[in-house]
């Protein structure tokens, strides 16, 4: 039987991968191997012939090809239904879906927009921090994941800082080699995250012990970045549609991960592709499972537990916790008719984003992963 055009090239492709292996790729993790080979069964099984539709390049990051093209009018911001409790010293904006909170950092004005749990008991609060896409901004974050009204029903204190961007408003943020405004003008991110966190708690909001970043695309990457670069600092953070580039260092302290990547996302990937040829290199190959190594090895977590079937549209694999002890455990999900989109989020057409995948409820899950860990 003559196989698709598109499962042929897959497999050329794992085949030279598997034939440039060296010993120190003979070490690479058993779990993440067999997970890159089931990634290349999905995409030539017959629950997968979704037949690609291709879009019109953007500036910026590189633009995926959607396995569906979203046909909703462009996002412009959030709703003014968002809602929460009142903060102390703050007002609400006009039709705005939170209060703002405004420092300067690095000479630079910033900002973000925070929502108090809906039945807030005063004082210091378990703190969700979500880190918008490329492109985006603070509202359209809100917007997309829910959490402007989900996370204060659960408890949390939901914050949504904002990145910087150039004159046409695309906010992005500085994860090494990512992405845009961010990147070429090198803006300490991870500073001002550090200094954003330090006004929530030095203002009686945010509860120290209980800090937890989550992001999507290069949000997600954000949210690892700090993680790794300020240890300690975050209880735990949950990375949608994120990767790791070569470099990335590995973490100084254990703690909860959680992620989330779709098979067919052509961004964060989990194999080459027809923009990304194979190059023999793990990391450059598979960014996303090389983001997933970075932790697991570096927690010292040792094979998954794998939880799946041939007719689930998620595979979950289960890492740790350490047999040393610790916090560090690893959850990760992944979406096999998935793409670079906010699994179960609102429908809209979002920046260097493919359609919404309705497998998975990637913010109920954050927040039961983070309640949990509390």
């Amino acid at each position: 039987m003559r196989r698709p055009p598109i499962l042929s090239g897959l497999l050329l492709a794992a085949g030279l991968f598997l034939a440039a292996s060296t010993p120190a790729r003979a070490a690479e993790s058993d779990g993440l191997r067999g997970m890159a080979r089931d990634v290349l069964d999905v995409l030539g099984s017959g629950r997968a012939k979704t037949k690609p539709t291709a879009q019109t390049p953007s500036t910026g990051p590189t633009a995926p090809t959607a396995p569906v093209a979203p046909t909703a009018p462009v996002v412009s911001g959030a709703p003014a239904s968002f809602g929460g409790s009142p903060l102390p010293g703050q007002t609400r904006r006009t039709g705005s879906p939170g209060r703002v909170l405004t420092l300067r950092h690095d000479g630079a004005p910033r900002r973000a927009i925070v929502v108090a749990p809906t039945a807030t008991k005063g004082g210091a609060a378990p703190t969700i921090i979500f880190l918008h896409g490329a492109g985006e901004s603070a509202e359209m974050g809100m917007r997309q994941t829910g959490l402007a009204i989900r996370a204060p029903a659960a408890g949390f204190l939901a914050v949504f800082p904002e990145g910087l961007g150039g004159e046409r408003g695309d906010h992005t943020w500085n994860t090494w080699d990512c992405c845009g405004y961010a990147r070429a003008h090198r803006v300490d991110d991870v500073g001002f995250l550090a200094a954003l966190i330090a006004k929530l708690e030095k203002d009686g909001l945010a509860d120290p012990k209980h800090i937890y970043l989550a992001g999507f695309s290069n949000g997600a990457v954000l949210a690892s970045r700090f993680a790794l670069e300020r240890p300690g600092v975050a209880w735990a953070i949950a990375a949608v549609s994120g990767d790791l580039p070569c470099d990335a260092p590995g973490p100084q302290t254990a703690l909860p991960v959680l992620l989330i990547n779709g098979a067919r996302d052509r961004l964060a990937r989990l194999t080459p592709s027809p923009n990304h040829p194979a190059t023999g290199r793990f990391c450059a190959d598979r960014p996303a499972a090389h983001q997933a190594e970075i932790w697991t090895r570096g927690m010292s977590l040792g094979a998954p537990r794998t939880i799946d079937s041939p007719t689930s549209p998620v595979r979950e694999l289960a890492y740790g916790p350490s047999k040393a002890g610790g916090r560090g455990l690893l959850r990760w999900y992944i979406l096999k008719r998935g793409g670079h989109a906010w699994p179960g989020g609102a429908s809209g057409r979002y920046p260097h984003c493919d359609a919404t995948c309705r497998d998975l409820d990637a913010t109920g899950l954050i927040l039961r992963f983070f309640t949990e860990m509390r």
